[in-house]
């Protein structure tokens, strides 16, 4: 008994931990036009900025799960922490782009280390129903998809400087380090310690087949949901509706998510994990297309949320699927498959924010199509192929 109360307590500080830092992390993208015309520099630059925070991301995804291996999840935790703050506290002095490219690569260090400890933790202490723990972490996330555009529509409404939030922010971060350090995390036993069985074990996940297919499904899946959602008002500036209300459509798509997560927690009780995969990728497909070439503002928006729901909760799935191939090694296998993911965003931002500046305000439709019929093809191979049927 005392330990289910132990382990909800630490599911619930995660949650409020991803949902705190994704909230600041996500307030950006909706800005985007807004800080590309503050900072005098196109829309390529910032995409350049995004895929070079990426890259911190990137990083941490290749080094964080052997540091907890090393050191032990909390101090890992503590770290990230400290990391996002300082990121935090200079997005307020943010007014050159020089320091806006620090503070936000800081920012996305900080949240990368959080990430894969939250992965970890629930690898760690949730391994019998890992989906459905992990899925309630990231509603923390997907909550923040909801509030984040709210706040940016408040502040353009009432005309603050948007840089004030991330002094606010400093609060609820300072608050999650106290309770960090009064909260009980159970020491992750580890295995095989040294740099090189580290070396080793990574070397062995890198190259199983069915690692490296859900590896790749990661790599561009993320890349959806995370160019759809940065990219998102400066498509609707394209089309002549102002930030403060294609802000509050993002709110709506966050709110799809929310209820796609929560589908997916009902839909992995009753039917296999592959098969929800394939199924969302082909219905988010043919959404896309839909919002691509509907004129209706609201069909588009429609559309839109029917395309959040269809979307959600595949990076959970992939990854339960992917980690649960290396039951002792879950938290290298967490870092790499945040690598993944990472690895795709930082090559998908730095190509939307460029054809969105010198091709066309659409171009992130036309990425996410295409990359959607990748996904497509790799989930049937997942599916049909007798090399993955254990998977």
């Amino acid at each position: 008994m005392r330990k289910r109360i132990r382990d909800n307590k630490i599911l619930v500080y995660a949650f409020f931990q991803i949902l705190i830092v994704a909230a600041a992390r996500n307030i950006v993208a909706p800005l985007i036009p807004i800080i590309s015309g503050e900072l005098d520099v196109g829309l390529d630059f910032i995409g350049s900025a995004i895929a070079l925070s990426i890259f911190g991301l990137f990083f941490v995804s290749l080094t964080t799960g052997n540091l907890i291996e090393v050191i032990g999840l909390k101090k890992v935790l503590f770290i990230g922490l400290g990391i996002n703050f300082t990121g935090s506290l200079l997005l307020y002095f943010s007014h050159t782009f020089s320091i806006f490219i620090i503070a936000y690569f800081l920012m996305e260090l900080g949240l990368g280390m959080l990430i894969i400890g939250n992965l970890s933790i629930v690898g760690t202490l949730y391994p019998k129903n890992k989906v459905s723990s992990l899925i309630k972490i990231n509603i923390g996330h997907t909550t923040a998809l909801i509030f984040s555009p709210l706040i940016v529509s408040l502040t353009l409404f009432i005309r603050v400087d948007w840089r004030y939030y991330y002094i606010f922010n400093l609060v609820p971060l300072i608050a999650l380090a106290i309770v960090l350090w009064r909260i009980k995390i159970p020491k992750i036993t580890r295995v095989e310690t040294s740099l090189r069985n580290l070396f080793s074990a990574n070397k062995r996940i890198i190259t199983n087949p069915a690692f490296i297919m859900c590896g790749l499904i990661i790599f561009f899946y993320t890349s959806i949901m995370n160019t759809f959602f940065v990219w998102f008002t400066s498509y609707f500036k394209n089309i002549n509706i102002d930030i403060n209300i294609s802000s509050l459509f993002l709110s709506i798509f966050g709110v799809a998510i929310f209820i796609g997560m929560l589908l997916r927690n009902k839909l992995i009780k009753h039917f296999k994990k592959k098969g929800i995969l394939l199924f969302s990728f082909i219905i988010s497909f043919f959404l896309l297309i839909g919002i691509l070439f509907t004129g209706n503002l609201i069909a588009k928006i429609v559309l839109i949320f029917f395309f959040g729901i269809s979307i959600a909760g595949n990076f959970t799935i992939t990854f339960s699927i992917g980690s649960g191939l290396f039951p002792k090694y879950t938290n290298s296998a967490s870092g790499l498959s945040v690598a993944f993911a990472n690895l795709g965003i930082m090559t998908f931002q730095y190509l939307s924010g460029y054809m969105s500046e010198y091709y066309s305000k659409n171009s992130v439709l036309y990425i996410n199509i295409s990359i959607l019929f990748i996904l497509i093809i790799l989930t049937s191979f997942l599916n049909f192929h007798r090399k993955f049927s254990r998977t």
